[in-house]
């Protein structure tokens, strides 16, 4: 299979020779989403995830049950994993990349990708994308201590009860969103730009990460949308103990490919 060109992108060179930023319309984020969801059927490529995914939510409502104290901590890391996402999808991305060129998707030839050179740029992302993970909790950690926190550790349903019944729940909420918001919105750029230029071209970190700069910059509006698109799908992923992840973390790490090839020429 390979992708039609889009004709009807503007492109505006960036300061690198050689990397173009297209500016595409909601409609292309449409086609991204259903090619995404062509290669999910042809790929199966939910089993991986179901299978990662299944012990996860098993320790996470352990976890609940067992330690109910632990409560106000179940939802930024749950949250954070977000943060992880281009690294559990990635794979799907190479997936994709090489459907689009031989028309099937060889896993073989995927992960050729990640035995060459490439893997240094690639690695050099996942570590920040864990480190942004961290910085996450703890800055979660630390907006709960001072807020909601400072009338004592609270847990189960009494825990939601103070959420939303008392100013520092809300104040703990309220700073707690634009918090993690800074930290979506530079992983948003990460995940839909630099990890998938590192698999598609031999670049630097540098210029895998100044690249996502410059597709944010110059999309803001189709990136805030993929965004919250993503965000909204997450969620409704996670209702029903993080399994319906299996199905659209897969999409989401194939559509992701397509979106790229639609922001950077």
């Amino acid at each position: 299979m390979s992708v039609a060109p889009v004709s009807h992108l503007h492109a505006t060179d960036t300061k690198k020779p050689g990397f173009v930023i297209n500016h595409p319309s909601l409609g292309d984020m449409r086609g991204a989403l259903r090619l995404g969801v062509e290669d999910w059927r042809s790929c199966h490529t939910e089993v991986p995830i179901l299978a990662l995914l299944a012990p996860v939510a098993a320790i996470v409502l352990a976890a609940v049950v067992t330690a109910p104290q632990l409560m106000p901590f179940v939802f930024p890391i749950c949250a954070g994993l977000a943060l992880l996402g281009p690294i559990a999808t990635i794979w799907f991305a190479a997936l994709s990349r090489v459907r689009e060129q031989t028309g099937s998707a060889s896993a073989e030839e995927a992960a050729a990708i990640f035995d060459s050179p490439r893997r240094i740029t690639i690695q050099n992302l996942g570590l920040l994308a864990i480190g942004l993970y961290l910085a996450w909790v703890a800055v979660a950690g630390y907006i709960y201590f001072h807020t909601l926190g400072v009338t004592g550790p609270a847990s189960g349903l009494g825990f939601f009860a103070s959420v939303v019944t008392t100013t520092a729940g809300w104040h703990m909420t309220i700073i707690g969103c634009v918090a993690g918001a800074v930290f979506a919105v530079i992983m948003l750029g990460i995940g839909l730009v630099s990890f998938p230029l590192a698999l598609d071209r031999d670049v630097t970190t540098f210029q895998a990460l100044s690249t996502a700069f410059s597709a944010i910059t110059q999309n803001p509006t189709v990136i805030l949308v993929w965004g919250a698109l993503v965000a909204v799908l997450l969620f409704l992923g996670s209702l029903p103990i993080l399994l319906g992840l299996a199905a659209v973390m897969p999409i989401l790490g194939h559509a992701t490919w397509h979106m790229y090839r639609r922001l950077v020429a």
